[in-house]
């Protein structure tokens, strides 16, 4: 789409597809003080222009001998080099079922002859403005997408580059507590600093492997493990939420031949890990104090099937993005990522997640894992 004309002081470029001199006389003097106006008398002339740099519009008569103007705008349309040019048909004919074919074929517009000479310029004007803003908004989403892929590369390299340093951190404390010149208090601070570094070191990864799963380039390593002693970890990591909350957990798995007090799942022990503490940690935030989260485990399918269900309700505003990228509520420091990673590293390892139809004061995410083969 061409820019504002200013070599010639007009506001585009229209080509004038017309076989009658009359007709083409009257509708480029209405044009002329605004637009440059070209001229084609034949249907194969017009995609000859067409095809050139600089056309912003096309004004295609549909009765002219040889190639009529449906034609012309099909093949215009079946152009990459012309196909976004916005046709705007003229025409004697007054049937609905020939705008029909016209408006099918591509064309933005229908003007009938005879018209007056305002009505072909305020149309032309409009369509032109108009597919000038599809064109400004289509340029700008693309800058958009470059500048959001530039960022996240920016913040991966970023993410890869602490981990450097952070090492170094990391190995201090472990050295320093080998002295015995340290206070019990300030053993004990070195080893809140070790702690706290080596979670921020699992954030790190974490924020790594998420980058890899959004981009299929994360490696998979599955394994058979037992989900139950998996859950029973991630509870005892979260017992202090738990009392603080007085909330109970219970959990119900489905007896299954060949595995007593076991619950097998085919995949990665971490990502499952990392899964169900967000999904629990969610659920103790959402459930009110003294009330109770069930968990069952059942099988379906080939898949182990986990329901985890907590009072409270999903805001209506959000269930449909519930697992959408950054989409949080009610959480003043929140980012929206702990059920978006716990939904990708599911589906990353052929599993589902799902939010079940919603229920008074009851909230249950279902989640599908594979199982391991039978032997």
């Amino acid at each position: 789409m061409n820019s504002v004309n200013t070599a010639h002081g007009k506001e585009g470029t229209i080509l004038l597809v017309d076989d009658q001199p009359d007709q083409i006389k009257v509708i480029k003097a209405a044009l002329d003080q605004q637009f440059c106006v070209k001229v084609a008398i034949r249907g194969e002339m017009a995609c000859q222009i067409a095809a050139g740099e600089g056309i912003d519009l096309i004004l295609l008569d549909v009765l002219m001998p040889g190639m009529d103007g449906y034609e012309v705008c099909r093949r215009l349309k079946g152009n990459p080099a012309t196909a976004d040019i916005p046709v705007i048909f003229l025409t004697c004919k007054d049937s609905q079922d020939d705008e029909t074919v016209g408006l099918q074929l591509g064309a933005v517009d229908f003007i009938r002859k005879p018209s007056s000479a305002s009505v072909v310029l305020v149309r032309c004007r409009n369509t032109i403005a108009h597919q000038r803003a599809r064109e400004d908004l289509r340029c700008k989403n693309e800058e958009l997408q470059l500048a959001l892929k530039a960022r996240e590369e920016m913040e991966r390299i970023g993410r890869h580059d602490l981990k450097g340093p952070l090492s170094g951190i990391l190995g201090l404390p472990e050295i320093l507590l080998l002295d015995d010149n340290f206070t019990p208090r300030q053993k004990d601070l070195l080893k809140l600093i070790e702690r706290s570094g080596y979670i921020m070191l699992d954030m790190i990864n974490k924020s790594l492997d998420l980058y890899k799963m959004e981009n299929n380039t994360y490696k998979l390593n599955p394994e058979s493990f037992d989900l139950l002693e998996t859950l029973r970890h991630i509870l005892g990591g979260l017992e202090k939420h738990l009392h603080a909350k007085r909330i109970h957990v219970t959990i119900e798995p489905e007896s299954l031949p060949g595995e007593p007090g076991e619950f097998r799942i085919m995949g990665e022990k971490m990502l499952c890990y990392s899964i169900f503490y967000n999904l629990v940690l969610n659920a103790i935030e959402a459930a009110s104090s003294h009330s109770e989260i069930h968990i069952g485990l059942t099988v379906r399918d080939g898949f182990g099937v986990i329901r985890l269900t907590n009072p409270g309700d999903v805001p209506v505003e959000i269930r449909k993005h519930f697992f959408d990228k950054y989409v949080t509520s009610g959480k003043p420091h929140g980012t929206g990522l702990g059920t978006y990673s716990a939904w990708l590293a599911t589906r990353t390892q052929g599993g589902n997640m799902e939010l079940e139809p919603p229920r008074p004061a009851q909230t249950s995410v279902l989640v599908s894992l594979p199982r391991p083969a039978a032997p």
